[in-house]
């Protein structure tokens, strides 16, 4: 599902944060209304700026009708519920709050007051709040910076601006894991993969203080170049990537082993020849022999799919039962869960 209309929302909200006055609430409640409707159709989890600053654009007007706008933008998801701040529905001061909510027939009302009483929170919590919040979605442009800019613009649509932004941010910063990470992630969102596989590259030759962590890097690497369809220099990748995997495939790392494994597998349908492709695949599923719990990180959902893109009928059955053998441990797995007795004693019928 797509919202066409979400990048000229946040242009909107945007303008808004830099340009603020008391006759703009009831469009500020309008595109409030419309981010809480597009997390809710459109986003599975997370959240971003374009909801709290819509949030937050009403919460200043402090007024006590506007907390159900608000209720509705925290019960869209999870992450929303732990994310979208209980205090936006209290910047009319905590007893008008109350108030509101105690006079209303709303389904959640007794939920509501339970979770705003004066004994859990004050005032002056909330002032402090909204001071914070204030600092993140400052009134002046000056006040925000390159990297603020660069999400600003990617918002909008604008990848060649956004890019500028942010590599700019970047050339003013210490060339850490850090900033690498950022830019990095920032460019391959964007699509520019290219330049993401030469920070990324960067990246990897920083000397490393966890050993997790030259893992974590040439697995970024190998994926960036296959998206890019550099086969040669993702397979060389991989290949480092498999010196500094651990030597047993169970245990705590285990999860090492199936990434790597999946990244295998996902080079095939890149592979230069039908040959090449064939070796891979064959070596890949020798890789996969002894690494548990098949059924996570959709380890072989990548080799049926490299099964298929080479029409190997053998192979794609030996995955498929992999796969049906895998869904049966996991049913397995949950059933003993279940079941398992709680630390306390056993439980009662």
């Amino acid at each position: 599902m797509t919202d066409r209309n979400r990048a000229a929302r946040f242009a909107v909200l945007w303008a808004l944060q830099y340009d603020r006055r008391p006759q703009d609430l009831p469009l500020l409640r309008f595109l409030l209304q419309q981010q809480t409707i597009y997390y809710r159709e459109a986003v599975p989890s997370g959240l971003a700026p374009d909801l709290t600053l819509a949030g937050f654009l009403v919460a200043e007007h402090r007024q006590a009708e506007d907390l159900w706008l608000h209720w509705d933008a925290k019960n869209i998801s999870f992450d929303t519920a732990l994310g979208y701040h209980l205090y936006h529905l209290l910047t009319a001061g905590i007893a008008a709050s109350a108030e509101a909510v105690r006079a209303s027939s709303h389904p959640d009302r007794d939920r509501i007051l339970g979770d705003i009483t004066s004994s859990r929170h004050t005032d002056a919590a909330v002032e402090e709040w909204l001071d914070q919040q204030r600092a993140r979605f400052p009134a002046e442009p000056a006040a925000e910076g390159l990297k603020e800019w660069a999400h600003h613009a990617a918002r909008l649509g604008e990848r060649e601006a956004s890019r500028l932004f942010m590599t700019e941010w970047a050339a003013g910063e210490p060339r850490t894991d850090s900033t690498l990470n950022t830019l990095q992630f920032h460019l391959a969102h964007l699509g520019y993969l290219a330049e993401a596989v030469d920070v990324q590259k960067e990246a990897v030759a920083l000397n490393d203080a966890w050993s997790g962590a030259k893992f974590s890097k040439l697995l970024t690497l190998a994926r960036l170049q296959r998206r890019t369809d550099d086969f040669p220099g993702a397979w060389q990748t991989l290949q480092e990537v498999q010196r500094v995997l651990p030597p047993e495939k169970h245990g705590f790392e285990q999860g090492k082993w199936r990434h790597f494994v999946k990244e295998c597998f996902l080079l095939v349908p890149i592979a230069p020849d039908a040959s090449t492709a064939q070796r891979l695949l064959a070596a890949s599923e020798q890789e996969l022999q002894g690494i548990p719990r098949l059924w996570m990180d959709s380890v072989l959902d990548a080799a049926i799919a490299a099964a298929e893109h080479l029409g190997d009928p053998q192979a794609l059955h030996r995955y498929s039962e992999l796969q049906q053998a895998a869904a049966d441990e996991r049913a397995q797995e949950v059933d003993q869960a279940t079941r398992r007795p709680s630390a306390s004693g056993p439980s009662t019928p």
